[in-house]
This record gives structure tokens, sequence and C-alpha cells, in this order.
């Protein structure tokens, strides 16, 4: 079994699954879905998909026994791409991230429509640029 656990911006896409599975992927994606490259992801495990299912529970119990205040601005889940204040909304949205694909796409396109402006890329690289710009040309990242 695979899943997609993450959908990072048009025609870029990151799957979970058992080796074999994201083996047999990475094999067919450029003949059967005319992917330009596939690229393992050095991840300690199956995150965002059913196979974390067994997690969600004991993250909701750490959850249940620590305080989340409202934050000063909305949160934009990547859960659903929308934003959320509530924190009895956010320990539900944070459980539900463990098994839910990200929406990366969407939540950058709700960003830019809320009147994102500038963001910083911090970490080795410009991969989260390139996403963006894939996305988005006029993102602003740095």
């Amino acid at each position: 079994p695979i899943q997609i656990a993450n959908y990072l911006c048009p025609g870029n896409y990151a799957v979970s699954g058992a080796k074999s599975a994201c083996a047999k992927v990475a094999e067919i994606a450029k003949p059967e879905f005319k992917a330009r490259m596939t690229v393992p992801l050095a991840v300690a495990g199956a995150f965002h998909t059913d196979f974390m299912g067994s997690a969600v529970e004991k993250l909701a119990k750490v959850l249940d026994e620590i305080e989340i205040k409202k934050p000063r601005i909305p949160v934009i889940s990547n859960v659903d791409a929308s934003p959320h204040s509530d924190p009895a909304v956010i320990r539900e949205i944070l459980t539900k991230q463990v098994t839910s694909p990200v929406m990366w796409e969407k939540t950058v396109t709700q960003m830019m429509e809320r009147g994102y402006e500038q963001g910083y890329e911090l970490g080795p690289g410009k991969v989260v640029a390139g996403i963006v710009k894939r996305i988005n040309k006029e993102a602003n990242l740095i």
C-alpha cells in the first residue's frame, strides 16, 4: 500500500508507504506519469498517511495535557489549507495532521490570497523557495 503524503506543487508529490511500494512508484513514475524524476526522501516514517494511525491516540493524549492558546494571527493548517484561531480546532487538526496529507500547494495559495507578502526559508538550500515559486511566481521567499 502507498498514499500521497504531500501535495507540494503542480506535478510534485511525496508518497509514503512500504519501501517496496515506493520503489514501484519510482519505477513507473516516468513511463506512466511522465515524471521528470523521482527522489527517495530520507524520512523516519510514513508520515501524513494512514500508516501513522497508531500515533494519533498517543498525540491526542499529550495535546489534552497542554494548553493551546488562541494565536494572535490565524494559523493556516496544511491539513485543510484553512485559517484557524480556535484552540480546540487547532488541537483537533494537529491530531489529523499525523494521518492527513500535507496540502502545501493549497496552503501557499491560501496565504497568497490572504495577502502574503514575503517569507524566509530557514535551513540549507532553496527547496521551499523553488516549490513556492512553482505554485505562484509572484511569491517573495528569501
